[in-house]
């Protein structure tokens, strides 16, 4: 029996409780008691249940687990409220990755899908006492080992080409940028449940609008095929109620189709509201309800005019920017089910709207989408194929990979947040970059296969062959979409971001992103001491880096630190590694904000760009906007400056001056004025000047700066036909209330670099009752890269810019449990000494 759809969870699903444990095998047979168990709190993988016992770190791994075989076993008795011979479910979400699943000395399992979730019906139950299940994980060496055919081409992200046979994660597997820790053993829940009459056995169901209307179709079956009959399928959103009678069906199913009129539209966050409808099963005369799930209406319209990339969501174009998802723990590579709400909510009011499910990861439980569904956040989904050459000929692979997508897609049924699903993860830009002739590129598993199958399992939902597809190739910025380096990896000078007429960047943006200074703590104490500065071999060890390339993304950071400061970052890194840091850190923040600035301007052709990657895998300094216990980095308060839903952005067009991009993605019309000021030595105004601007519901209007000054200023310094006329731009936003919505300095260029003042930044803290701290800052000069050092402490805004004579609160919350005594200083880049932060003991 195996799950064929979203089946939702019953309320006697239970997991599964006893004595866990795992232990290396060591050849053919089983273990006994007497073998060195490792007791478990719960199913887990071995490199995570091996830190959680102090045997083994991320950190300093080097050893080979795929080498190793391990075995599972858990010591249960049967459920209690369970009858003896009662029929039981056992379910198994995940195993890593060759494995097999025995009950009381009966296998009832073989599997090599990592990415398969199982149902073993257990007719007779179990024993009331004394149940083993083992779980036994082959080495996957010897499968890798094995004489198979040659791939077309070598990707040098995988060390082993052989893999593209496994149906099993990249992650841990790709030196360079993931850690040495590939998953082995369950790493999804286990559960089981009793199989009640009313246990439903499938659940498909599509929700579209048509019309204007939404309807809602469903099939279902349960346990005893006439527990159905006289059910009814309700939907509810607010005051809205509708029912539809379920009625039989093909194949012992039972279907109802629930007509919504004028439906409550589900939007991404920045656009509207993510409306959502429960979904419930009732019977006559019976007040409990099944609770089903929610589904959200909406439509998605692949925009791909003049070989562009965009989507439409109701119809209406949205930019789509967020970040490449990574697992929340890169042990356990899930969180509980609980705390995806929690870990998505920051981002949203980040401005981030799409998160991309990469095929190089694993893909995501459904308490993941839940969130996204919730708050508003579009899914691009890749299936688990990355940068290989996939046998997609070979008859037993194809089969595999049709049940993996079917069951995958399924799950992915009616929510409305899953707007994209791609093939795979750049296979297309690997073959041509490496080699391989030119009808090579494109596969009949991507391109015939699973989009056929997808259109009969997931309808309504975009697909994509690959992450980065069209033009002459693959990796073209300017058509189709790409995986976008230029700005960064590639180091292109600022302006490449809109030279390159990038449509789409499915990843982009990658640096080395230095961490606060709690993750620096850490790097501290697994060095015994030793400072965490860039040079040192704990630092480069977790530097993320493309295999066998002779340059880091540290070099990468480094190189706009001179771009923008004009400073020697090897003398800094050698001489005065803590302002190293600090202009690293600087450096992301601004380069990530000007990037965006550009790509949401009037008139460019991008439609969505999503940054690699969202999370650090381990401590140091990686490619997340978040650190590797998700705490923002500077990358991230960069970008949400650039990324809310009403922005004011500016860029440098050149001769033609500067330009305010005025962003208003809502509905809703912005009538009000724009302001601008010029100031010379950070506070003397020499300039300033205002206008009425009305910015229609889903659009950008740009606002030249000359316009609102009497006669030429070379702003930007474009002309030189003297010394420059200011070095700081501030604009303003507002609407008819007088109420600020946005505001944005520019740094403008000049004839030295970036110097240190004394800019007049001070800082009073006042306790709250929650115990953060709020603290109020002020300046009598612009202050560039405004941040804080007070380690314990998070800042909910930081890296941002203090207009002269301005002042703004932040709040500081503990990073962690344990609460540190509060003191720190504030800083700006171009301020000569921190100050002290006041008050707030």
């Amino acid at each position: 029996m195996r799950r064929l759809a979203r089946v939702p969870d019953s309320p006697l699903r239970l997991p599964l409780v006893g004595q866990w444990a795992m232990v290396r095998l060591e050849g053919d047979a089983v273990p006994g008691d007497d073998a060195d168990w490792i007791a478990l709190p719960g199913p887990m993988t071995v490199a995570a249940g091996l830190q959680r016992a102090g045997l083994w770190h991320l950190a300093s791994s080097t050893r080979d687990f795929d080498q190793e075989g391990w075995c599972f076993r858990c010591c249960f008795d049967a459920p209690a409220g369970t009858g003896l011979g009662q029929p039981l479910c056992l379910g198994l979400d995940g195993l890593a990755t060759v494995a097999s699943v025995s009950l009381n000395g009966e296998v009832l399992l073989h599997s090599q899908n990592m990415f398969r979730q199982h149902e073993l019906l257990l007719p007779q139950g179990v024993k009331p006492n004394g149940n083993e299940l083992l779980i036994r994980c082959e080495p996957l060496a010897p499968l890798l080992a094995q004489r198979r055919g040659r791939p077309r081409w070598r990707t040098p992200m995988v060390p082993q080409q052989q893999l593209r046979w496994v149906r099993t994660t990249l992650l841990g597997r790709t030196p360079g940028w993931s850690p040495n820790a590939p998953a082995i053993g369950p790493w999804r829940d286990v559960w089981c449940e009793p199989l009640a009459p009313r246990r439903l056995t499938h659940l498909s169901w599509q929700a579209e609008v048509v019309d204007g209307q939404g309807r809602l179709r469903v099939a279902l079956a349960s346990q005893a095929p006439e527990a159905l009959r006289a059910a009814a399928i309700s939907l509810v959103c607010g005051e809205q109620r509708v029912q539809a009678a379920l009625l039989p069906g093909d194949e012992g199913r039972w279907q109802a189709e629930v007509v919504v009129p004028e439906p409550a539209l589900w939007w991404p966050h920045t656009h509207g509201r993510p409306a959502l409808y429960e979904v419930s099963l009732h019977w006559p005369g019976d007040e409990a309800a099944q609770h089903l799930g929610r589904v959200g209406f909406r439509t998605v319209t692949l925009d791909t005019a003049q070989q562009g990339f965009g989507l439409q969501i109701n119809g209406v174009p949205v930019f789509a920017r967020g970040a490449v998802w990574t697992p929340p723990d890169a042990l356990s590579l899930h969180a509980p089910g609980e705390q995806y709400h929690d870990l998505l909510k920051p981002l949203c009011a980040a401005g981030l709207n799409m998160l991309r499910v990469a095929g190089p990861m694993v893909y995501e439980c459904p308490a993941f989408f839940d969130a996204c569904d919730a708050l508003g956040v579009m899914v691009w989904q890749d299936l688990m194929f990355a940068n290989m050459d996939y046998p997609g000929e070979d008859a037993a692979f194809l089969a595999e990979v049709e049940a993996e997508v079917t069951q995958q897609a399924q799950q992915w049924q009616a929510r409305p947040s899953v707007v994209v699903v791609c093939g795979n993860s750049e296979v297309e830009q690997q073959a041509a970059m490496w080699g391989a002739p030119r009808e090579a590129w494109e596969s009949a598993l991507f391109h015939q296969h699973v989009p056929a199958l997808l259109a009969q399992v997931l309808p309504g939902v975009a697909y994509w062959p690959s992450s980065a597809h069209g033009g002459a190739l693959p990796f073209q910025p300017s058509v189709g979409t790409c995986s976008y380096y230029g700005v960064g990896a590639y180091k292109r000078p600022l302006e490449d971001a809109a030279s390159s007429r990038v449509r789409f960047a499915t990843e982009a943006l990658a640096f080395a992103n230095i961490p606060g200074d709690d993750t620096l703590a850490t790097l501290r104490e697994l060095s015994q001491g030793q400072a965490a500065r860039v040079h040192g071999p704990l630092w480069k060890q977790g530097a993320p880096r493309d295999l066998g390339a002779g340059w880091d993304f540290d070099d990468v950071r480094d190189h706009y630190v001179e771009t923008l400061y004009g400073v020697r970052a090897d003398h800094l890194r050698a001489y005065d590694p803590a302002r190293h840091l600090m202009l690293g850190r600087a450096a992301v923040a601004e380069t990530m904000a000007a990037a965006f600035a550009r790509w949401r301007s009037a008139g460019s052709a991008c439609r969505g760009a999503l940054v690699f990657t969202l999370r650090d895998l381990r401590p140091g300094a990686g490619w997340g906007v978040l650190d590797d216990v998700g705490r923002p980095k500077s990358a991230l308060h960069g970008l949400a400056s650039a990324w809310q839903a009403r922005s004011l952005l500016l860029t440098d067009d050149g001769l033609n001056g500067v330009t305010l991009q005025l962003v208003n993605d809502p509905a809703e019309a912005v009538t009000g004025e724009v302001e601008l000021k010029l100031f010379r030595d950070g506070q003397v105004v020499v300039a300033e000047g205002r206008a009425p601007v009305t910015v229609a519901g889903h659009s950008v209007t740009a606002v030249p700066a000359q316009a609102l000054l009497e006669g030429f200023l070379d702003i930007n310094w474009a002309y030189r036909f003297g010394p420059p006329v200011a070095n700081v731009l501030w604009a303003g936003w507002r609407n008819q209330q007088g109420e600020l919505l946005s505001e944005r300095l520019m740094f403008l260029p000049t004839v030295a670099g970036l110097q240190g003042q004394e800019l007049g930044l001070s800082a009073q803290a006042q306790t709250q009752a929650d115990g953060s701290r709020r603290v109020t800052l002020s300046t009598q000069r612009a202050a560039r890269g405004v941040h804080f050092e007070a380690e314990g402490w998070v800042a909910d805004h930081e890296w941002f810019d203090l207009a002269p004579a301005a002042s703004r609160t932040v709040v500081l919350r503990p990073s962690g449990a344990k609460v540190r005594a509060f003191r720190g200083l504030v800083q700006a880049i171009n301020g000569l000494a921190p100050a002290v932060i006041s008050g707030g003991a």
